[in-house]
């Protein structure tokens, strides 16, 4: 009987009100529970609410290049967010590094867009180099994942949207310079 009473005190605990706004928000409202790329899912999530963000009329003038301090402040917020909502996953989802924990994506593909010019290419572009750096893991951002808990799986992210911004932004000089010449 005893053993019981465990077993069910154990269970409820497991489900408290922190269990699931840490469930719910590591996954994106459980975005990251679709079976197949789900990572790609929260980018392309990530990249939809960016264009949607830059070309309502309401928000238009915030979300763009021309204040890259609103920008970076959403950044370090979202990698907060990332970090606090993904440290625990081995308690939450059961694993260290759980696929259905995307907000690190988020954090990682908004990072990309940093000083960028929004377009539809951009975005485009944007999500495909993030995706590559966030698959193929470079160093250091292969390093990044043996980091502890919730450090170690939004910081890969982190790096991988620094290697793409970097890329996006050297593309963008490279084209423009190019096409100056032509």
């Amino acid at each position: 009987m005893n053993e019981r009473i465990c077993v069910m005190a154990k269970r409820t605990d497991n489900r408290s009100l922190l269990y699931w706004i840490r469930k719910a928000g590591a996954s994106l409202f459980f975005l990251g529970f679709i079976p197949v790329a789900s990572g790609t899912v929260g980018s392309a999530v990530t990249v939809a609410g960016i264009g949607y963000l830059h070309w309502h009329e309401r928000y238009s003038a915030l979300f763009n290049e021309h204040h890259p301090l609103l920008w970076w402040a959403c950044s370090i917020g979202l990698v907060a967010v990332s970090l606090v909502l993904s440290s625990h996953a081995k308690e939450t989802f059961g694993r260290d590094d759980p696929g259905p924990v995307i907000i690190d994506e988020v954090a990682g593909q908004f990072i990309t867009f940093f000083m960028v010019p929004i377009s539809l290419r951009t975005l485009i572009a944007g999500f495909f180099l993030f995706r590559f750096f966030d698959i193929i893991k470079p160093f250091p951002v292969n390093e990044m994942q043996q980091l502890d808990d919730g450090v170690g799986i939004t910081m890969d992210d982190v790096l991988a949207g620094v290697y793409a911004n970097c890329s996006l932004l050297l593309t963008l000089a490279a084209y423009h310079w190019i096409r100056g010449y032509l």
